[in-house]
């Protein structure tokens, strides 16, 4: 049996998400420009660039949610940011119907698909790989009646 109690091991994927949230946030709330010429979109669009920065504003927040110290908090942000992502990868589908760049559309399918998947995942994962090695490291032993 491994010493992490599960809400360390989600504490500790939720940090993961919450830090990388925070870099991606501030990245396009304050490079939008940039964002955009990585994905192959003109800059700004028709909104001014206003949705980019938005979003970049959005995942500070949930990041820094990620990060609370109220474990109630954490387990609000891990399924409310698994709802967004999914939200957010459906939505590229569809824009990439309407002539989003397929670059563009790759990445933001892979970065929100990836998040959603991570969060969802990552804490019964690093349960099991923990299990694993302390079974290793304290093998069970035998017992004789």
């Amino acid at each position: 049996m491994t010493n992490a109690r599960p809400d360390s091991v989600q504490r500790r994927v939720l940090a993961v998400i919450g830090v990388a949230r925070i870099v991606w946030g501030v990245t396009t709330a304050l490079g939008s420009a940039h964002v955009h010429r990585v994905g192959g979109i003109e800059y700004p669009g028709p909104d001014g660039g206003v949705w980019i920065k938005a979003f970049g504003i959005r995942d500070v927040i949930l990041g820094a949610a990620a990060l609370h110290s109220d474990e109630t908090v954490r387990g609000a942000t891990l399924k409310a940011g698994i709802a967004m992502d999914l939200f957010d990868a459906g939505v590229v589908i569809v824009a990439a119907r309407h002539g989003m760049p397929r670059r563009a559309a790759r990445i933001g399918v892979l970065m929100a698909g990836g998040t959603a998947v991570f969060a969802a995942a990552g804490p019964g994962l690093l349960r099991m790989v923990e299990n694993h090695r302390s079974d290793r490291v304290h093998p069970p032993t035998a017992t004789c009646l």
